[in-house]
């Protein structure tokens, strides 16, 4: 079945007045490529999530080559959803979904690094594009897992020399990255759920627990730097209201949670994380 593509243009006043049911009409929009379902028009900023183009957000999984070169948010939301997809791939690899992996391990290496690379030269960043096609080929040769451990063991390490050239990111940038990976995990859902909750799309069900993972990696982070506990608070709080959403790596056949409230808690994550 075609997959859907849904806008999310300024949900976060009607989800904040606390109207779910005005927020449910919002995900019957279609129309928008894989660049931009997310888009956010908050006023200022140039992070967040959403597509290129657009007042106040630049980020989402397919932000243009531009975005990552000029602005630090998107560029480590980018790092951000290769690892995403990279954790769901390793984790299917381990309990044998050997195909399903593979899929997971071609995106991020033909699509999402070879937009990056513009602002991995710009930032003078050490590449990682020898260490994802390792990866790739030992998971598509079928190779034993411990190699395929290594590998992954060994990227991490590239794609985190890639996040240390953001020398010192604030807290306040983090929440931006926190609300791109949110973000365009709901819209990832939200192409996964067939108008029923029926699973259509097992690969974006995948994809969007995998940035909800990477998504709580980098809250623990702002954290871990004593940030507001009151801000860092209603972030977790929004984020552990919609993560029972992800059972596991494999999606049930018919899903729990309407599209809406995803939008909704990240509309209020993007709130609280303006606090940061």
């Amino acid at each position: 079945m075609e997959s859907k593509h849904k806008l999310w243009l300024g949900l976060g006043a009607v989800c904040m007045a606390g109207t779910m049911v005005s927020c449910a009409g919002s995900s019957g929009m279609d129309g928008m490529d894989h660049s931009a379902m997310a888009m956010s028009v908050s006023e200022g900023g140039e992070g967040g999530e959403g597509g290129e183009g657009g007042e106040g957000g630049e980020g989402g999984e397919g932000a243009s080559s531009v975005a990552s070169v000029s602005n630090d948010a998107v560029y480590l939301g980018q790092l951000g959803f290769i690892r995403g997809h990279l954790m769901v791939g390793v984790d299917l690899y381990r309990a044998g979904d050997r195909a399903a992996a593979e899929t997971h391990m071609k995106h991020p290496e033909a699509e999402i690094y070879a937009a990056l690379v513009p602002a991995l030269n710009a930032r003078g960043a050490p590449g990682f594009a020898s260490e994802l096609e390792a990866l790739a080929v030992a998971v598509e040769r079928r190779q034993p897992l411990s190699d395929v451990e290594a590998a992954y063991a060994n990227l991490l390490q590239g794609i985190a020399a890639a996040e240390d050239v953001v020398e010192d990111p604030d807290a306040g940038l983090l929440g931006e990255v926190i609300v791109d990976l949110v973000s365009t995990a709901a819209a990832e859902y939200d192409i996964a759920a067939g108008d029923d909750l029926s699973l259509e799309n097992a690969h974006e069900y995948q994809d969007s627990f995998g940035f909800m993972r990477v998504a709580y990696d980098v809250l623990d982070r702002i954290e871990a730097m004593g940030a507001d506990a009151g801000v860092t608070g209603r972030i977790r709080e929004q984020m552990d209201s919609i993560m029972p959403t992800w059972s596991g790596v494999q999606p049930p056949q018919q899903l729990p949670t309407q599209p809406a409230v995803l939008y909704g808690a990240a509309s209020r994550i993007e709130l609280a994380a303006s606090g940061l």
